[in-house]
């Protein structure tokens, strides 16, 4: 019994007709074009976003150049300068900067002298605590 039934199962074999392939792999093609121009449509979305955002960035980007260029100059190559140039530009710029150093420190000093020599009298601070009491 066995043996007839392996031999009818192997007798029985699958045909498709021509036509029916051809709707399958019409099937599978259109699938993989939809899903190519699914895939497509959404990077192009993501691409403009991008775009966007990047006009965005650069306009952001020349506000701050603008707001940080010295009266719209560009810094020059030190190379293609005098020596003498560069040095004495050079420490005008040391010179500008240890002014504005001492200034703070100056500021500070001020600040410290006025914190440490404030009047600090128990009997002020007991009699402005009574009179805001009243």
């Amino acid at each position: 019994m066995g043996g007839g039934r392996r031999r009818a199962l192997r007798r029985r074999r699958l045909v498709i007709a021509w036509w029916g392939w051809v709707l399958i792999w019409t099937g599978l093609v259109l699938g993989l074009l939809g899903l190519v121009a699914f895939f497509a449509w959404r990077h192009i979305r993501r691409f403009f976003a991008l775009l966007e955002q990047f006009f965005a960035l650069t306009e952001k980007l020349s506000v701050l150049d603008a707001a940080t260029s010295d009266d719209g100059a560009r810094k020059r190559t030190a190379i293609l300068e005098d020596s003498e140039v560069v040095r004495r530009e050079f420490g005008e710029r040391m010179d500008r900067r240890r002014s504005i150093r001492l200034a703070r420190s100056q500021a500070r000093i001020q600040r410290g002298k006025i914190i440490t020599t404030a009047d600090i009298a128990p009997h002020v601070f007991t009699t402005r605590h009574h009179n805001s009491r009243e």
